[in-house]
């Protein structure tokens, strides 16, 4: 059960001033004529006239609008003084006209898009059994192809609705597909979010609801209706010390369901009886197997780790993902010539415990383009003898390679609007992506 439910997650889970030289000793500065003695024409100021006698009467004052006679016109410049566009006492003009420059204006800022953090993911990954052809009874290798789309629409500030949809192709030989290479859809999830509901210090919370859509077929068989519950993530950031933060992620789901048993559909003539799976003329039957999950948990922490505080973040994760089945309802079995034996629920637990382990780099390319490797193990808690599994190694322990692309950065590229990210939005992106494994796998 936790080999093909494993199988199923498998395949089912950031981008001028100009100045005018106005004297001609200035324009011949700019063009390397030497600054010599001033040219023909040009104003000299001449000594200054001797100050009136202290005794001069106002009547012989001259009108105070006049200049004096000897006075040069107001606009000239000394002779001994620098012209007005050259550096004082540098007589270098370019540096004066950088001096005099307006000050240059910020860039406006990129506009704020309501779809602003959406994501594309493409993960191509391989089973490490896949190396190892003597490592089971039956060499089982597993490649397969995730594409996720995440995109986000902002309400508000502090409101967006997240949408998560996965599609999964394996490329090898499927235990559980009917066809080869058949493309499956994962349950499309949508998540109305409020990022920084609580943020104090060092401590930030994101929470809200979430609503998944039974979209994958398992979940069509398995007759899920709709899944209601409760995402929260929890961030401690000590980037500015030791370029660490501390995630803690927590997910709930509660399935509606029109049945506790996986069915499928028959042909209206099916000849099976009681006996078999499905009586006769019916054309829903009951499959085989576990019940389909009433409640989901998912929890477990994060370390982000950014060495070089810009690009390169490793991140380890470690998930708990308990899942509780459908108690059984008690099955009248018919005795020939004797009295119908009821069956009731005898399982001792339908709670059904997987780990999950991942350890991944990832390194910032481009401010829209992130590149990451990462080694996983999702894994069944305990062996069918009851034993505890290896939580870092198993027959599903998977090595991946994950494209993420941030959709508005590179429209805005695209766009000719494109500008570096900020170290929070970047820290933001980090914390989102590392939120959860590389591999495609669908919680």
């Amino acid at each position: 059960m936790t080999q093909s439910f494993s199988r199923f997650l498998l395949c089912a889970g950031l981008l001028g001033a100009s100045l005018t030289v106005s004297t001609a000793r200035a324009q011949d500065a700019d063009a390397g004529v030497d600054a010599g003695p001033p040219a023909v024409g040009e104003i000299v100021a001449p000594p200054p006239a001797d100050a009136p006698p202290a005794d001069v009467s106002p009547a012989d004052a001259p009108p105070a609008d006049v200049p004096p006679a000897d006075a040069p016109p107001a606009d000239a410049e000394p002779a001994d003084a620098p012209p007005a566009d050259t550096a004082a006492g540098t007589g270098d003009p370019a540096a004066s006209a950088a001096a005099a420059a307006p000050a240059a204006e910020e860039p406006p800022a990129p506009p704020k898009r309501f779809w602003r953090n959406s994501l594309f993911m493409f993960t191509p990954s391989m089973t490490a059994y896949t190396f190892r052809p003597d490592a089971g009874l039956t060499y089982d290798p597993t490649v397969s192809l995730n594409f996720r789309l995440m995109p986000r629409f902002y309400l508000a500030d502090h409101l967006f609705i997240r949408l998560r949809q996965d599609l999964n192709v394996e490329l090898t030989q499927s235990n559980s597909d009917a066809l080869t290479r058949q493309p499956l859809l994962s349950d499309l999830s949508i998540d109305v979010t409020s990022p920084g509901l609580l943020s104090v210090g060092r401590f930030t919370l994101t929470a809200g609801a979430r609503f998944t859509l039974p979209v994958s077929m398992a979940s069509r068989f398995a007759d899920l209706i709709l899944g209601t519950g409760l995402v929260a993530n929890a961030s401690f950031s000590f980037q500015d010390e030791i370029h660490l933060s501390v995630l803690f992620d927590l997910a709930y789901t509660h399935w509606f369901r029109s049945s506790n048993t996986p069915t499928f559909f028959s042909g209206a003539n099916s000849q099976t009886d009681g006996a078999g799976i499905c009586p006769a003329n019916m054309l829903r039957c009951v499959a085989g197997g576990s019940s389909s999950a009433t409640d989901q948990v998912l929890f477990g922490p994060t370390l982000l780790w950014v060495p070089d505080g810009e690009k390169l973040n490793v991140s380890a994760t470690w998930y708990w993902f308990p899942q509780l089945g459908g108690s059984l309802a008690d099955a009248t079995v018919p005795l020939a010539g004797g009295t119908p034996l009821t069956v009731g629920d005898n399982s001792a637990t339908h709670w059904r415990n997987v780990y999950y382990f991942g350890v991944s780099v990832a390194y910032d390319i481009l401010p829209w383009f992130n590149l990451s490797a990462t080694y996983g193990t999702f894994t069944g808690q305990l062996r069918p003898t009851g034993e505890v599994r290896n939580p870092f190694w198993g027959p599903d322990t998977t090595l991946s390679m994950t494209a993420v692309i941030t959709l508005d950065q590179l429209y805005d590229v695209i766009a000719g609007e494109g500008t570096d990210l900020t170290p929070e939005q970047l820290r933001r992106i980090r914390n989102g992506q590392a939120s959860g494994p590389r591999n495609g796998r669908a919680f």
